[in-house]
């Protein structure tokens, strides 16, 4: 591809007006542009405009960036401390800076390397922290709490859940609501406790519409969720109005009206099509909702969104007519050439009233006197457990705020404090988040010295699932966040990829995304690179088009891919990117038998690894005298390891004897293997040693000490395993209670929740990750395997909404309650909503795509399968909620090419020789191995001489703040006396 000069141009223009410290801005930084680097840069100069450091502050949404940043900006410092100049022209400007705040450093007795907590970079979360621990009442958070991982929130959710309905079905204040909405659930309890925990997790979204205490003005509640219903129903309308406008057709009304008109004389009832105007269209308003649908109806045929080949006079054209019927018939042919109509009528046939019914409103307002219940019982619990989560940190740090109309003083000395203010990754901001930011910069002004700097890219956009609103970027570029106007920038170059690669992105997401930006909707056009001077003709993209493959055949290309890339030389590296874990097991399992060594990065569950596993069953033996199971999955363990056929012996035909009965059995023993009865006979007497019933020891000591005195630790084989073993013992502590787990299942499920890495070796080369994770990384060769695959659909809520970005940068919901399956299939405004969130999913599928094939430097390959139709005769479109189908407009073609080649797929491209296939072998400790000796004390000598006492020097305070000190103390000491 030619490098378009204008475009690095422009691209030189932005970065250059991003460092102006005077200015507001939001930067548009697209996968490989550098974003980093620039906010680095623009960090530095604002330190230059302050007098104190902490009047900058830079906030990010992950502790591993805010941690990256931090070290990068004290890395620059310590480079230019050290007189590097740097070589390239983004770094000479990096370190230029550096030294320039060195300077200020010195003279203003900053200590930045001495001192790098007073660089205030952080996450969004420990900025609400610490926004409550100085107002710990007005916040309503108290005093320092615990935020608690999700696993162990998710418990405490259903903990609350469940004692709501507890206090609802004892009480009569709550009984009517608690009654109306379980009825709605058919009476399932358990589908109302799982609801209210899922809702308990997002109640920062509903409480705005509840409140703290119930709905106090039901009517006002309703009318803004109508009004919010019908300007969504509107939009959607209107997109078909334009479409249909431009098609002029006045005939083609008046076709539809004779329609109408027929349909009435035949059923003997009103049709919406009989009123309709042969002038003009109707007006996209949602008071015509209900002829828009007849319209979509009569064009379409009833099971799927395709336009009708024919009619009859069920359609409202009679056999005998003046030529209606092949008019409309004519008119249908036509419209076939309209690129994108039956897709819109399809959304417009499937709308709703604007309005809610009786039922529905009765349930929602049922619920909105729940829902707040429910948060009591939470923050209960929290104030039982000392504990918080991260949802409750931000509303008490937006109630420490105020509002932007009435500010609190906490509000107003921040305001004081901070000067400037840097957002990372503004394009993942929850509405909470962005209202977080209004609030923070309220009252500022264009010419008062302080400035808002946001940088994120919308391409990148792939945190739904954790509430972020893409279209509160767009909003923020079009209108700023609250009172400061943000003058938007875009960066072009893409410093990463070489030039092929960049190609092919650009024409690829050109053609993906759509084509034009969206608030409501979060649509996010596609923004073109251009690769920089030093990749000119470097990069590949491969295509591995499997027709009808197996998993197992397409995990086998995939790892052939992987050794293929390998092969290049000894320096690459390799990414492995998937959508979901779930695709991996085979993959994993092909690499491992080629003997290819990868980092798995958070893949397995602590559930799934063998360590774990016999962890678990000590436990669950330690628990419980009569899980058979457990005990001989203990005997069976590597601190035993006893056989197949000593096991047998063991357990004969014995159906009523606990195993810890069974090894007290002199005669079973005795039929043992010298070597099995002993080691039986070991794990028996540390498991009674060690036993919970024995003196005041908890569970995690019974577990640990017997696991170590059996020599659980010696088994393993790597320091990641013990780490493991350390981070189950963690878990189980937190559950126990009386010294046993009072709910097993519950601890299974807490440890499916941690995830944990596979470290590798020094010399693994290949990283295995979710695309979530990968973003931010870029790899030498990225290997994208499973695109055809689809994966989970979502959980379901007790109400079913979707969260809308405002033209204003905040947010609006629909809303509708969750009852059975069969009433939502029939439920108009439940479809509706589920379909809205249907395609905002599908438009965050190809942001993934972007995130995942953006990491590649120089190659990409693409490893997808699909199927055929017809007995093979032909080759099916993947299906709907598949990476592939995103990118089917792209690589159709390359599917085509390979099913006219009688199929034949990819795989034997990349394969060079069959793998040696080889089990992995047993293990068991050796019978000589003995617990080690206890290392002996280290001397001590009661002749030295104590060690002289030095005054400690507190060089990271500063003067300032040592004679302030002084002078507090002086003032104490007066008054004492």
């Amino acid at each position: 591809m030619l490098i378009d000069a204008k475009l690095l141009q422009a691209d030189q223009e932005a970065r250059n007006a991003a460092l102006d410290v005077s200015r507001s801005f939001i930067v548009q930084a697209p996968a490989g542009s550098g974003k980093t680097e620039l906010l680095i840069q623009r960090y530095l100069f604002l330190l230059a405009t302050v007098a104190l450091p902490e009047e900058v502050v830079a906030i990010t949404f992950t502790r591993k960036a805010a941690s990256e940043m931090q070290l990068r900006v004290i890395e620059a410092l310590r480079r230019a401390d050290a007189g590097e100049q740097g070589d390239a022209e983004h770094d000479k400007l990096t370190l230029s800076a550096a030294r320039e705040i060195l300077r200020l450093d010195d003279k203003l007795e900053w200590r930045l390397l001495e001192s790098p907590h007073r660089m205030r970079i952080q996450t969004l979360d420990a900025f609400c922290a610490s926004i409550t621990r100085l107002l710990p009442v007005t916040s309503g958070l108290g005093g320092a709490m615990n935020t608690s991982a999700d696993a162990d929130m998710e418990r405490l959710y259903r903990e609350a859940a469940t004692a709501t309905l507890d206090w609802l079905a004892n009480e009569d204040s709550g009984r009517d609501a608690f009654e109306r909405v379980l009825e709605h659930l058919d009476y399932n309890v358990g589908a109302y406790v799982t609801y209210l925990a899922q809702m308990l997790a997002k109640r920062d979204q509903w409480l705005k519409f509840t409140g703290a205490g119930g709905v106090s003005n039901p009517a006002a509640v309703r009318k803004q969720l109508e009004s919010t219903l019908a300007a969504q129903v509107a939009a959607r309308l209107d997109a078909l109005y334009r479409r249909f406008t431009k098609l002029g057709a006045a005939n083609e009304r008046r076709l539809l009206r004779y329609a109408g008109e027929q349909l009435e004389i035949k059923n003997g009832a009103p049709h919406p099509l009989a009123a309709l105007d042969d002038k003009q269209w109707p007006p996209a308003d949602p008071a015509n909702v209900a002829i828009w649908r007849a319209i979509a109806n009569q064009l379409l045929v009833k099971s799927k969104d395709d336009l009708r080949k024919t009619v009859t006079v069920n359609d409202g054209f009679p056999a005998k007519d003046n030529g209606e019927k092949k008019a409309f018939r004519e008119w249908l042919a036509d419209l076939r050439g309209e690129d994108e109509l039956p897709e819109l009528l399809g959304l417009v046939r499937q709308l709703p009233d604007p309005v809610y019914d009786e039922d529905q409103w009765r349930v929602l307002v049922a619920l909105f006197d729940v829902l707040p219940l429910a948060v009591g019982e939470l923050q209960r619990l929290f104030a039982e457990r000392n504990v918080t989560d991260h949802v409750q940190v931000a509303i008490a740090a937006g109630t420490a705020l105020g509002s932007t109309e009435d500010p609190s003083d906490l509000a107003l000395l921040l305001d004081y404090r901070i000067r400037h203010l840097l957002v990372d990754e503004m394009q993942d901001t929850s509405t909470r988040q962005y209202r977080l930011l209004e609030l923070i910069t309220a009252g500022w002004q264009a010419d008062d010295g302080r400035t808002l700097f946001c940088v994120g890219d919308p391409m990148q956009s792939i945190y739904r699932f954790r509430d972020a609103e893409v279209g509160q970027f767009l909003a923020a570029r079009e209108q700023g966040i609250g009172d400061v106007q943000l003058e938007p920038l875009l960066l072009r170059q893409n410093f990463r990829s070489g030039e092929t690669l960049v190609g092919w992105y650009n024409d690829t997401f050109g053609r993906v995304f759509p084509q034009a930006d969206d608030i409501a909707t979060g649509a996010i056009s596609y923004a073109p690179s251009v690769p920089v001077a030093a990749h000119a003709g470097a990069g590949a993209v491969q295509i591995y088009p499997l027709i009808d493959a197996s998993s197992q055949e397409e995990a086998a290309c995939a790892a052939a891919i992987v050794a293929k890339c390998l092969a290049v030389d000894d320096d690459s590296d390799v990414a492995v990117l998937v959508r979901s874990r779930a695709q991996l097991p085979l993959l994993l399992d092909d690499l491992r038998q080629r003997g290819i060594s990868y980092r798995a990065v958070e893949i397995d569950r602590l559930t799934d690894l063998p360590e774990i596993i016999d962890l678990l069953a000590l436990t669950r033996a330690v628990c419980h005298a009569a899980d058979r199971i457990a005990w001989l999955a203990v005997l069976r363990a590597p601190w035993a390891g006893l056989n197949w056929s000593d096991l047998k012996l063991l357990i004969g035909d014995d159906r009523e004897l606990t195993v810890a009965e069974l090894l007290e059995d002199d005669a079973r023993l005795e039929a043992l293997s010298a070597a099995g009865r002993e080691r039986a006979q070991a794990v028996m007497a540390q498991l009674q040693k060690f036993a919970p019933t024995h003196a005041a020891r908890s569970l995690r000591e019974s577990v640990e000490c017997t696991w170590l005195a059996l020599g659980g630790p010696a088994a393993l084989q790597t320091t990641a395993q013990l780490e493991n073993a350390y981070r189950f013992l963690d878990v189980l502590q937190k559950l126990e209670r009386a010294g046993t787990v009072p709910d097993i299942a519950a601890l299974e499920s807490l440890l499916d929740g941690e995830r944990v890495s596979s470290p590798g070796n020094e010399s693994t080369r290949v990283q295995v990750m979710t695309i979530h994770k990968a973003k931010g990384l870029q790899f030498d060769h990225v290997v994208l395997p499973g695109l055809g695959r689809s994966t989970g659909s979502g959980r379901k809520d007790v109400l079913s909404w979707l969260t809308v970005a405002a033209d204003d940068g905040g947010s609006d919901i629909m809303l509708s309650p969750l009852g059975p399956r069969a009433a939502l299939e029939r439920d108009p405004l439940h479809r509706f909503i589920e379909q809205a969130a249907k395609d905002s999913e599908q438009l965050e599928l190809d942001r993934l795509l972007y995130v995942a094939c953006t990491r590649a430097v120089r190659s990409l390959h693409l490893v997808a399968a699909t199927k055929t139709k017809s007995k093979g005769a032909e080759l099916a479109a993947p299906p709907a909620q598949t990476l592939l189908r995103r990118l089917w407009p792209v690589l159709a073609d390359s599917f085509e090419s390979a099913f006219a080649a009688d199929g034949v797929a990819s795989t034997a491209a990349v394969t060079e020789e069959d793998p040696v296939f080889a089990a992995p072998p047993g293990r068991r400790l050796a019978e000589s191995w003995q617990p080690p000796a206890l290392p002996s004390p280290p001397p001590v000598s009661f002749d030295a001489a104590p060690p002289a006492e030095r005054e400690v020097d507190y060089y990271w305070v500063g003067s300032a703040a040592r004679h302030a000190g002084t002078i507090v103390h002086r003032w104490l000491q007066k008054m004492a006396d």
